[in-house]
């Protein structure tokens, strides 16, 4: 489990990045400049072309490369859920039950985990880029 938040978090620093970048990507009619995304986002540059590069790996964002290049969504925002943003780094690093010593509840504990895993991702796919950019405006962004 990557993400175990409080209200009002943001979560991971690559997690809000990532989401916020593909909504300004959404928003935008043409290529944009990793700079110009950093600078929007108030974050490095060679931060947001990490997360860039893991988002397009993960296919949701195209990179043209070159003077006249920059970033796009490879999709449309509809169709690109808050969940694929969460997986798009890949997985994450874990502990298998097997791993550690014996104390009888290994499994329970990694039961209780997988099932809590779902049910977060299950929530993260319920929303999309769009989603997240239509409501944006109510918040003042």
């Amino acid at each position: 489990m990557q993400l175990l938040i409080q209200s009002g978090d943001l979560g991971p620093s690559w997690f809000h990045v990532s989401l916020r970048a593909l909504v300004l990507l959404s928003k935008s009619d043409s290529l944009m400049k990793s700079h110009v995304i950093a600078e929007a986002l108030g974050v490095d540059t060679t931060y947001i072309r990490k997360i860039l590069a893991s988002l397009s790996k993960a296919q949701l964002v195209t990179t043209v490369s070159g003077r006249y290049g920059g970033y796009a969504l490879s999709k449309k925002a509809s169709d690109i859920t808050v969940g694929d943003v969460y997986r798009a780094p890949g997985k994450g690093q874990t502990t298998p039950y097997w791993s550690v010593p014996k104390t009888g509840t290994e499994k329970m504990i990694s039961m209780i985990l997988a099932k809590a895993e779902e049910q977060f991702q299950s929530v993260l796919n319920s929303y999309t880029i769009e989603d997240v950019a239509q409501q944006a405006h109510l918040f003042g962004s």
